[in-house]
């Protein structure tokens, strides 16, 4: 099994080699979401700024940002990457767009601390911290999930092009470039950093704030205020395992399957949370599998795509392990860290999609369900091996629950940001379709 770097909270993407107007009138952008192999991180390449050659400028470089859905932080490069680009321009303290770019006023504690990462052997983690206001001409300080230290950044404005869609479900028409407000920071600044994956320059927020990229995104076009994500699986069956990002988006098709998916949604109220802090909470009441029902301790639940994994408050998570066992028609095998269970995959199929595998039910306030069929609760770890895809957080955990990528791979699922409301779909597995099949540009 891939090493899982320590702190991580398909779509064919053919891009035209254009640019259009901002007059023109996009449904939604859509951007590709990949994901690498050996840190099981999710990310995006996105153009960023222009460059030069030879005393004449061209098209804007490439970079991969990882996708970061709790986090506060803006677009974020390192000012290295940043300053690759020579369209870019330093945003002056005092400005109106400073001022509305908020800091962060108080510490944050990551939501697991570094005793659980050495006792799962190093494999896993989340961070959501936030640093002072620092008064240095031209910085902010916002939240990343990737560092554990205060963080200063400094802002910029430059060219991004996003790819879009009109029709909610092919890219024909090529990118969209668009004057935005990114951030950039010094790598010097907290070791974490100086350790990011070097498949990554920075990474993408996905916040409701003024600073983000999709409020920016919508704002130029007045889109509707929602972010959705098709996480890759392997499972998809499409060598290149691309996802998508979808910015002010309303309709979603899927290929195989003739519907718009966002029909087969449910949904479930996000809860408040600190908005400097950017995540998204959701309420669970409760877990079933089969007749078996797990309760619930009063604790809030966060969706974070870095978290490989689905980690759970220690009591939830051996009740869960327990039912789970006790109805899997599947011979044990040992366990591989840092997951508790395993069995035997012989006889699964692919897929894992067999009756012997139970359907485990997230009961979610409001009364939807949220169900992890057994291609998003079976992580294949060898050839013939299989483990429940949970991890044991530990008693002091301050989460009852953090939903990990895993668990949404080749779900689709949608944050509105104006309703405060998060919809999801079953596994695409189901109706023929994943996030590797849905769009072709």
């Amino acid at each position: 099994m891939a090493r899982i770097i320590h702190f991580l909270c398909v779509v064919h993407f053919t891009f035209a080699n254009t640019s259009h107007s901002v007059h023109e009138k996009p449904q939604a952008f859509l951007q590709p979401i990949r994901k690498d192999k050996a840190t099981n991180l999710y990310y995006s390449p996105l153009s960023i700024g222009v460059n030069m050659l030879n005393g004449t400028y061209y098209k804007s470089y490439n970079i991969n940002l990882a996708i970061d859905l709790g986090g506060s932080a803006p677009l974020l490069l390192t000012c290295a990457a940043a300053a690759k680009s020579r369209s870019y321009h330093p945003i002056k303290c005092g400005s109106s767009r400073c001022k509305q770019a908020k800091p962060i006023l108080s510490p944050v504690p990551p939501i697991l601390q570094r005793s659980h990462i050495s006792k799962s052997g190093g494999l896993w983690s989340t961070y959501s911290t936030s640093s002072p206001c620092r008064s240095a001409p031209g910085q902010k300080s916002f939240s990343t999930s990737f560092t554990e230290h205060p963080i200063k950044i400094r802002l910029l404005r430059d060219t991004v092009s996003l790819v879009y869609t009109d029709n909610g479900f092919t890219v024909i028409g090529g990118e969209i470039d668009l004057q935005m407000t990114i951030a950039c920071t010094d790598v010097n600044v907290d070791p974490l950093f100086k350790s990011f994956p070097s498949i990554v320059v920075g990474t993408l927020g996905l916040p409701k704030t003024f600073m983000a990229l999709p409020s920016q995104a919508v704002s130029f076009y007045k889109l509707p205020s929602k972010v959705a994500l098709c996480l890759p699986s392997p499972n998809s069956g499409d060598p290149s395992g691309s996802g998508a990002l979808f910015i002010g988006g309303s309709t979603y098709f899927m290929a195989l399957y003739l519907e718009d998916v966002s029909k087969i949604f449910a949904s479930t109220p996000l809860l408040p949370s600190d908005p400097s802090r950017g995540e998204y909470f959701i309420g669970v009441k409760s877990i079933q599998i089969s007749e078996k029902t797990i309760p619930f301790i009063k604790k809030s639940t966060k969706i974070c795509n870095l978290t490989p994994y689905t980690v759970l408050h220690s009591t939830i998570y051996k009740a869960l392990d327990l039912a789970f066992a006790g109805k899997a028609k599947m011979a044990n095998a040992p366990a591989v860290k840092p997951f508790g269970s395993c069995f035997s995959s012989k006889g699964l199929g692919k897929l894992m999609m067999g009756s012997r595998v139970p359907v485990i039910n997230l009961v979610l306030n409001g009364g939807a369900k949220w169900r992890i069929y057994r291609s998003n609760s079976l992580i294949k770890v060898s050839k013939n091996v299989v483990c429940l895809g949970f991890v044991d957080g530990c008693m002091d955990m301050k989460r009852a629950m953090v939903i990990g990528g895993f668990q949404m791979e080749d779900n689709l699922v949608e944050f509105d940001l104006k309703a405060s409301k998060f919809s999801f779909s079953a596994s695409l597995l189901l109706i023929n379709s994943s996030c590797s099949q849905s769009r072709h540009f």
